[in-house]
């Protein structure tokens, strides 16, 4: 055997060896049962932060889990989280009212708790809430017991200050695995997730929030946004942005409608 063979079977060796080696030192993939990682209002390092294409059910077995709307006609949904406060959904809510523009809000429970006028003027504008936990716990790194009560609280504490609980649920970052998407089903919610990420909670500057949402929004989107608890306790850029979204989005031709309304789901409110 010549030289140049007895490289060539050297190389195919080390090859064969780096290769084993590679594999059996990978590690699994723990975030491979999260079928909602949208990341928002943190940072969750765990979890796949990447979301499906724009559907509206993540698959056929999941038919309570929603990321968009149909994209037949040219319909978007705001969303906000974490609220209420008494400042910035205030603002938010004076200019949903300016334009005539309906909405949707995942209630945190604690918030709701400390803020109940606010919950009472979201509704009475004719607004949609929804149940976003009680103080914003990862689902993913909690007990089923404390997730349903999580939940349950949340509900509670909304049913006594507006006298109906909602059928509207949105998981704390965005994640879920597949047990507890099943469970929450079983609890008559509808999961909303969202197709378009403004990232105003990590203090996003407001030309770049409208970029975001000119770059990810198509037909049928779902906006993530925020009315409380941003960086710094501040959400002026949410604020702002949201200011002149709605005019450009308007010229555009888009409408602007509540989730329930986006995806032809019960309205509890109603």
């Amino acid at each position: 055997m010549n030289r140049s063979k007895y490289v060539l079977i050297s190389l195919l060796l080390l090859t064969l060896t780096t290769t084993a080696c590679t594999a059996k030192e990978k590690p699994a993939d723990a975030s491979k049962d999260i079928i909602s990682p949208v990341v928002a209002g943190t940072t969750t390092p765990d979890l796949d932060v990447g979301h499906p294409p724009t559907t509206t059910l993540i698959n056929n077995n999941m038919k309570s889990l929603y990321y968009a709307g149909p994209e037949q006609g040219k319909q978007v949904a705001l969303t906000f989280d974490d609220g209420p406060d008494n400042r910035f959904t205030l603002q938010i809510l004076d200019i949903l009212k300016k334009n005539n523009v309906k909405a949707t809000f995942f209630i945190i429970g604690e918030q709701a708790k400390a803020h109940p006028e606010v919950v009472k003027r979201i509704v009475n504008e004719g607004h949609v809430i929804g149940n976003h936990s009680w103080d914003h716990s990862n689902f993913t790194k909690i007990s089923t017991e404390e997730m349903n009560q999580e939940i349950s609280s949340t509900q509670d504490e909304l049913n006594a200050i507006v006298g109906f609980r909602p059928t509207l649920f949105r998981p704390p970052y965005g994640a879920l695995n597949s047990s507890e998407v099943k469970a929450i089903s079983s609890m008559g919610l509808s999961i909303i997730d969202w197709s378009v990420d403004t990232r105003d909670w990590a203090g996003t500057p407001t030309q770049q929030i409208l970029k975001n949402v000119k770059k990810e929004l198509k037909p049928g989107g779902i906006i993530l946004q925020h009315c409380a608890i941003g960086k710094k306790e501040n959400l002026s850029n949410t604020v702002n942005a949201l200011e002149q979204m709605i005019p450009l989005l308007k010229n555009e031709g888009y409408s602007f409608v509540t989730v329930p309304t986006l995806l032809s789901l019960p309205d509890s409110q109603k």
